[in-house]
Order: C-alpha cells, then sequence, then structure tokens
C-alpha cells in the first residue's frame, strides 16, 4: 500500500521482497559511513561520524587503516624521489567530511529538525527511490578481529546468572560456569583454545563457536568482551586466516542483533534521522549480503567488517558508553532501537529500493553544501539513485565541520603525488556539484602528476589525520563599495583606528601620483584615501569622520593640478597637519615619496623601479612594496629622469626591483641603476601585465610577512584605481580579467601554498562573482 510521496521520487511502500532478489549497483565499494565529531550525548562512543571514511572503492575486504596504497598517479614523467627537505606545507580549506555520496548525516538530522519525515530523507539523498519494508531476518557474519595471531573472549556477569559460556571445538564442547577468559591461537589450519576455569582446559580443531546465553544459560545475562569491544548478543566464530593468524565473526540477525549496535549517526538525535540512517545501514548490509548470494568472503568470513570499511558495528560497548550518566544513553539506545524497529514487526524493516532493488545506500558525515554523482567520485557507471543534490542542511551550525582549515605537510602532499616536491597546486577541474574531481600537483622540476579528488582524502592532514573532504575551496572576500572612492574606504576599514595619519592621493583619471602611495601609507601607518581634484567625496570624508580625532596629519600626494588647494583646506578645516609630497610632475612626485619613505624608515635597502607610463606594472607591485616599505620610483622607459636619480640616491639603496618588461622600462634605465650604484637588479617581467603581476608575486612570495591572503583585483585600464587601493593590503596582488579568471592569476593562487582567503578588490563591475568564485576554486 501507498501511504506518502516525496516530491523526488520517494514512495512509501509497505512491501514484502525476498532477499535473494537483485540488487541495485552491486559493483559499488564498501564505504558507508560517516565521519564527525558527535555533538550528541557526549557518551565516550566513537560514532563512525567521529571517523575519517576510507578512501576509493575497496575490495572484497578493505584494507585496513594504514595500509591502503595511493592509487596510480598518472602524468609527466617526473622523479618518485624523497620529497625536498624545505617544502613548505599547504593550507587547506573546505566543506564537509567523507566521500559526499549519497546521504549526508548531518543534513539528515537537520532536515529532521525541519519536520522531514525518514521517507522523505532518503527519499531526498536518494534520487527517485521508496521506502519499503523487506525481510531483515536472516544472519551475517561480522569481523571483529582481523588477522591477529592471539585473541581473548572473556565473559563477565550482566544479569543474575551470567558469566557462563561454551565452546565447541574439534567435535568437543568447553563449559565455562562462572566468568572466564579463553585464549585462542592458530597454527596451520587448527585453531587452539586454552581456558584455565573451563572444563576441559583445552581444546584444538579447525574452527571455534562460542556461544553464550543459549539453552540452560537463556536470556541476557553475559556479555563477551573480544578485541575491545563488549557483546551481548550473537555467535563468535573463530578461524585461521593464514598460518598463524586468526579471524573472529560475530555471527548475529541483521534485525536486531547487528542493527541494535551500529554507531554510525549518534543515538541523541532526532528520532526521523536516526529511522533514515537505520534505513540506510540496513539496505547497505542487505545489498551486500545480496551481492555476495549470502555467502561469506573467504578473506575475512565475513559479510561485513565493524568498522568503517564497511559500517560501525559497536557491540554493547556502545550501549555501555562511557557516559557519567549510563540511565541517559540506556535511554538514546532505546531510540535507536524504536528507529530500528520502526516496520513494528520482528522480521521487516524498511531500505531504500530502487525500481524495486535494494540499493547499496553509501552515506557520509557532511557534503560540503552538495552531494556528488557517483561516477565523479569513484568513476563507473552513473547509477540513478546516486545524483549529486543540493544539501544545505549540512551547511548549518550543528555540523562541526561545516568549514574547516587543515594543514598538509609539503612532504606528505609530494609523497601523495609521487613527486619530489610541490610546489602548484591545481584543484580547478571540479565535478558538477563543485567537488576536486582531479588535483595536478606541479614539482620544481617541471614534473606534473593527477590524481583524483577523492585520492586527495587519503594525504595526511592536522587536525583529522587526512584531508577530510574534496569540497576544498578558498575562502572569499570583497572589499567595495558604490564607487572607487567608497571603494577605498572599504579597503581603509582594515586599517586600525587608531592611525595618527592617512595618505590622499587622487582618484581621478590621473593615477600617476597614487601609483607610489601605498609604501608611504603603510610606512606613516595609516589608509590610503582617493579624492576628487576639488573636493574630498562623500565615502572619503565618512571615512576620515569614523576615524575622528585619531588622525593628526594628512598626506597629500600630487601637484594641485591632481589634488586640488580645495581640499588642502577641506583638511586643515578639520585641523589636520598636511603635507603635500608634490612634485613637478610623476617622476619627482615618486622620489619625494621615496625621500619620506627613507626619512621615516632610516633605512631603504630596496627600491621598486615602475615605468610611469606602465600603471598596471607599478599598481600590481604595489602591494608587495606596501608590505616590505620599498618605495616605488618612477622612470621614463628610455632612461632614468633627473628626479628618479634623486630619489634613489636620496634612499642609499643597493637592490632595484625592475617590474615590467623593456617596452617600459628599457636596458638604459637598468644600466643607469647600476651606474647610480645599485649592486643588485632584479627584473620581473611578463609578456603581458597579468604575467607581470604573476611574476611579482612569484618574487615576493618568499618575502613577504603573509601569504595567508592574496589580493585579486582588475587589470583592465578602466579600473587600475581599484589595484591602486589594493595595494594598501600588504598582501600579494593577482591581477586579472573581469569575467575570467586569467591564467597568471590562477597560478598565482595555485603557487601560494599558505593561502587560504582570496579578497576580492572593487565590486562586481570591476571583477565578477564569477571570477571570485573560480579563484576560490582554482
Amino acid at each position: 500500500m501507498t501511504a506518502r510521496h516525496w516530491t523526488s521520487g520517494a514512495v512509501v511502500r509497505a512491501v514484502a521482497v525476498l532477499v535473494t532478489s537483485g540488487v541495485v549497483g552491486a559493483a559499488l565499494p564498501q564505504a558507508a559511513g560517516a565521519t564527525q565529531p558527535d555533538p550528541g550525548a557526549g557518551s565516550g562512543v566513537q560514532w563512525g561520524a567521529d571517523q575519517a571514511r576510507p578512501v576509493g572503492p575497496p575490495g572484497d575486504l578493505a584494507p585496513q587503516p594504514g595500509t591502503a596504497t595511493a592509487p596510480q598517479a598518472r602524468g609527466s614523467s617526473g622523479s618518485t624521489l624523497r620529497a625536498a627537505a624545505a617544502s613548505p606545507s599547504w593550507v587547506l580549506k573546505g566543506s564537509g567530511w567523507g566521500h559526499g555520496l549519497g546521504m549526508s548525516q548531518y543534513g539528515a538530522w537537520e532536515m529532521a529538525k525541519d519536520g522531514y519525515k525518514a521517507d522523505e530523507i532518503l527519499g531526498h539523498y536518494y534520487t527517485g527511490t521508496t521506502y519499503d519494508a523487506v525481510p531483515d531476518n536472516m544472519w551475517v557474519n561480522v569481523n571483529i578481529v582481523n588477522g591477529a595471531a592471539t585473541a581473548s573472549a572473556t565473559s563477565s556477569v550482566l544479569a543474575s546468572g551470567g558469566g557462563g559460556f561454551t565452546l565447541t571445538l574439534g567435535g568437543r564442547t568447553m563449559t565455562a560456569t562462572k566468568p572466564s577468559t579463553v585464549a585462542f591461537s592458530v597454527s596451520g589450519s587448527v585453531v587452539s583454545a586454552s581456558c584455565s576455569t573451563c572444563t576441559p582446559t583445552s581444546l584444538s580443531g579447525p574452527q571455534a563457536v562460542l556461544n553464550w546465553d543459549k539453552a540452560p544459560y537463556a536470556g541476557d545475562r553475559t556479555l563477551i568482551r573480544i578485541g575491545g569491544a563488549q557483546y551481548r548478543d550473537g555467535t563468535l566464530i573463530v578461524t585461521p586466516k593464514t598460518a598463524s593468524t586468526m579471524n573472529v565473526v560475530n555471527q548475529v540477525v541483521v534485525h536486531d542483533e547487528y542493527l541494535d549496535y551500529i554507531a554510525e549517526s549518534p543515538w541523541s538525535w532526532s528520532p526521523e534521522a536516526l529511522k533514515a540512517q537505520a534505513a540506510a545501514a540496513r539496505g547497505y548490509v542487505l545489498a551486500k549480503y545480496q551481492k555476495l548470494g549470502g555467502k561469506v568472503q573467504s578473506s575475512c568470513n565475513c559479510h561485513v567488517v565493524d568498522t568503517i570499511y564497511d559500517q560501525v558495528y559497536g557491540g554493547y560497548s556502545t550501549v555501555l558508553g562511557t557516559s557519567s550518566d549510563p540511565t541517559q544513553q540506556q535511554r538514546y539506545w532505546q531510540n535507536w532501537k524504536n528507529a530500528v524497529r520502526a516496520t513494528g514487526t520482528a522480521t521487516t524493516g524498511y531500505v531504500a529500493r530502487y525500481n524495486d532493488q535494494i540499493i547499496q545506500a553509501l552515506f557520509s558525515s557532511s557534503s560540503g553544501g552538495r552531494t556528488e554523482n557517483n561516477e565523479d567520485v569513484w568513476g563507473g557507471t552513473p547509477l540513478p539513485y546516486l545524483r549529486g543534490v543540493a544539501d544545505p542542511w549540512s551547511l548549518r551550525p550543528s555540523n562541526p565541520l561545516r568549514a574547516w582549515t587543515q594543514t598538509v605537510t609539503g612532504s606528505a602532499l609530494a609523497s601523495r603525488f609521487g613527486l619530489p616536491d610541490v610546489v602548484r597546486l591545481d584543484l580547478r577541474d571540479r565535478t558538477v556539484n563543485g567537488g576536486v574531481h582531479t588535483a595536478t600537483a606541479t614539482s620544481s622540476s617541471g614534473a606534473t602528476r593527477t590524481i583524483s579528488g577523492d585520492s586527495m582524502r587519503a594525504i595526511s592532514a592536522t587536525p583529522g589525520g587526512a584531508v577530510n573532504s574534496t569540497m576544498i575551496r578558498h575562502l572569499t572576500a570583497r572589499l567595495s563599495g558604490s564607487d572607487r572612492y567608497a571603494s577605498a574606504a572599504a579597503v581603509a576599514g582594515r586599517v586600525p583606528t587608531s592611525a595618527t595619519a592617512v595618505v590622499i592621493a587622487g582618484g581621478d583619471t590621473t593615477l600617476s601620483d597614487a601609483s607610489v602611495s601605498g609604501p608611504l601609507a603603510t610606512t606613516v601607518g595609516g589608509p590610503l584615501l582617493l579624492t576628487q581634484q576639488t573636493k574630498l567625496p562623500a565615502a572619503t570624508v565618512t571615512e576620515l569622520n569614523r576615524r575622528g580625532s585619531a588622525v593628526k596629519t594628512a598626506y597629500i600626494v600630487g601637484g594641485a593640478g591632481v589634488v586640488g588647494a580645495s581640499v588642502e583646506s577641506q583638511l586643515k578645516a578639520r585641523g589636520l597637519t598636511v603635507v603635500r609630497l608634490g612634485g613637478r610632475d610623476r617622476y619627482q612626485t615618486s622620489a619625494l615619496v621615496a625621500q619620506t619613505i627613507k626619512a621615516k624608515r632610516g633605512t631603504v635597502p630596496s627600491v621598486v623601479v615602475a615605468g610611469g607610463l606602465g600603471l598596471a606594472d607599478a599598481l600590481g607591485a604595489s602591494g608587495p612594496a606596501a608590505a616590505l616599505k620599498e618605495p616605488i620610483l618612477l622612470t621614463p622607459a628610455k632612461a632614468m629622469s633627473a628626479y628618479t636619480r634623486q630619489g634613489l640616491a636620496a634612499t642609499g639603496a643597493k637592490t632595484a626591483r625592475v617590474v615590467g618588461g623593456t617596452s617600459v622600462v628599457g636596458d638604459q634605465v637598468v644600466a643607469d641603476l647600476k651606474a647610480a650604484g645599485v649592486t643588485t637588479v632584479d627584473r620581473l617581467a611578463g609578456a603581458n601585465r597579468y604575467e607581470t603581476s604573476g611574476a611579482v608575486a612569484a618574487f615576493y612570495r618568499p618575502k613577504m610577512p603573509t601569504t595567508s591572503e592574496v589580493v585579486l583585483t582588475s587589470g583592465a585600464d578602466g579600473s587600475l584605481v581599484d589595484s591602486l587601493v589594493a595595494g594598501t593590503t600588504q598582501r600579494l596582488i593577482a591581477l586579472t580579467q573581469k569575467g575570467s579568471l586569467v591564467e597568471a592569476a590562477a597560478q598565482t593562487l595555485q603557487s601560494t601554498p599558505a593561502l587560504g582567503t582570496v579578497t576580492a578588490v572593487g565590486g562586481a563591475g570591476v571583477l565578477s562573482e564569477s571570477t571570485l568564485r573560480a579563484a576560490a576554486n582554482s
């Protein structure tokens, strides 16, 4: 019968089906559970949501933690030598935890809070599925000890009359009538058991079967501890794995003895979220059971393992927890058992099905805003029920990893890619839902390697042990206003209001004088504000008012033709001391600014030399120059002017960074610099302004006080004023086009290991939102 419909296609039907029927997506990997800290009961249980999920589709028995090998990297030939000793650490920012396929557990929890029912939650995350009752009363083997040389099972009393057990081995039976410990070992194909308080005290044979609370010890009276966990229900079976190691499984009924102890979503969560989790967990194990045809996997003597490599089965230890209030933990367990028994029968339970077949219900902790298509994560044939869907619920405050920052050592990153080091990390290849599809790393030798996005989750990172998810992206910010003056005021907002000085530069069409203002603003410890030629604009006045009486001095950069006498009068009327640094031309003005910086700093080891007609180059260098308080001297292209020589002499600098190609700053200028006593000249240039900006960033990156933020701004002629004020952020600057992220800007971002935030300067009319998103996903 049909009970309710969900708009994405899920239909609730109570239908009896044979578990031997087909299973959709049987070739899917067995990686189901979630990964997040438990915000619930504080029980001390290590939920599946508390652990990192395995990477990639494992085989019949997934490799145990620490044994997985990196996937084959592809790309140009390159050395697999050890990583370079000086390889820097890389900062990754992102959202979510896990593979991102199927149900998001934190999303399900929040959907339940919003009033969605279990079938609606499942219908959202598993496209086109139905919520059906199916038989679930078959036995499954759960591997709880894998490949151990020895193991011991210890009984204890749970209720009066408990503590005993029987062990069948080699056609004989060992009996314990009180709490006892039986030790197991393997030699060849023989399992040996010894117990000093049992009768007899030792047995051997091919397979040991341990029962408790069976006749004559019926009832839940006994707990068995083995492999670090305790079990109330089931039958333990010990078999050889190799000639010297063993497997131990707990044979349990799916309906209750298995599902009652699934420790994925915290049991303190909302009832409908728990019902959805129970149905997903049931569907997962039944789908795998069907895929195996009911037979066990020979490598583990099991249908499933008890860890995140399938789904977390915690045994009675989950019920006991470490809570200071065991009664509370029992209440939470009852919540979970109610969800497991939602059908109200002893032999059936709900699952998600597609076209009447049980799906392998993959789930992870949280998706980072959208789930993924299966083929985009693990390849293979697209499955109709594993389509990426919007998951805004995962981004709510209840999810502790809705946003995260992790640090990956350079050696760990290089090792994953099979490179000696990594100098560039390109994450632009994205899935349709926004995750990293493939990642490409470049070494200092130029060799490249490409791995899948999911493989990135295996890279060691802190905190957390491994990269949390493929939803990796830089944070973004925008500093802008209604016009260039308001944008400058927005940038000025980053300078403390305690600053006692401001720098005022012309914001009209003539920007050459103002192009040298960034290092001056940093030197005097104040913001850079723009003005019209005849009056202070409203945005500038508002910012000055906000700063109040703390401001004592205003430095005007440029002559009266750029910043008129009326502006100077307005500043004086505010009680400010006005210092005008304006020369006969742009070259003398830059020299006067350089002399002032020298007077304030005392020593100026280095200067930036830029073409007086190549403003894009000068402005692109203004961020690093401001950070390092290096004066920017402007020069004619063919040879240094007398004013430039005077400014250089006044600074006493012995090192010069020439910004721009020979058409902007000619070779004669370089010769003039050397003739003037400059001993080191570095030319920073590219084929165009964007590549020159990239060359500047590459040169200054190791010299910058911080590279956690890169400023992105337009290189278009009409928007250079935004680059002007961007310089006062004291950050690396990447110039790009309004509607696209140019390759040079992408390389700057991808070659900055500590980068966490990309900040756009200027409004969307200067730098589009799509360009900023591309930068975030670079």
